[in-house]
């Protein structure tokens, strides 16, 4: 029941990362007035990562008390820069582009792979993981009870 549980959460939180996405490329195109939002399914790897990474991330951060907004933010951001970077660099070997930016410096010395353009949406992100684990994490038993 608990290893269901687990996959329930991540499928939550998959699903979470990807409507986010769409919602996201669709303001983006927005301007164009089709707001129109995409997703890639090799962005599922990629969210079932961060829940398992960003999730004990920050249940260590309660338990050390570190967890307020000034340090959290910043690492949360870190770790997420840090899985996008390492599914760009491992997707681009693979020969595929989920993903390829080319603004900014940050971007030219990630090899596409990053853009700090995108650091306050990933702030937003940051602030909103706490709530969105939890419920998520209160959700998911309910799921495979059911």
């Amino acid at each position: 029941m608990k290893v269901r549980a687990e996959l329930a959460a991540i499928a939550l939180f998959v699903a979470f990362g990807l409507c986010v996405e769409i919602v996201f490329t669709g303001l983006s195109e927005g301007a164009g007035g089709s707001f129109c939002g995409q997703v890639s399914l090799l962005m599922v790897p990629v969210y079932t990562v961060a829940w398992l990474l960003l999730g004990p991330g920050l249940a260590l951060l309660r338990t050390l008390s570190l967890d307020g907004f000034l340090v959290r933010l910043p690492l949360t951001v870190l770790v997420v820069y840090g899985i996008e970077w390492a599914f760009g660099a491992f997707y681009w070997e693979m020969g595929l582009r989920p993903w390829h930016y080319q603004h900014g410096w940050a971007s030219d010395l990630s090899g596409g792979h990053i853009t700090l353009l995108y650091a306050p949406f990933w702030f937003v992100f940051a602030a909103l993981l706490p709530p969105v684990h939890r419920a998520i994490r209160a959700a998911a038993p309910r799921l495979v009870s059911a």
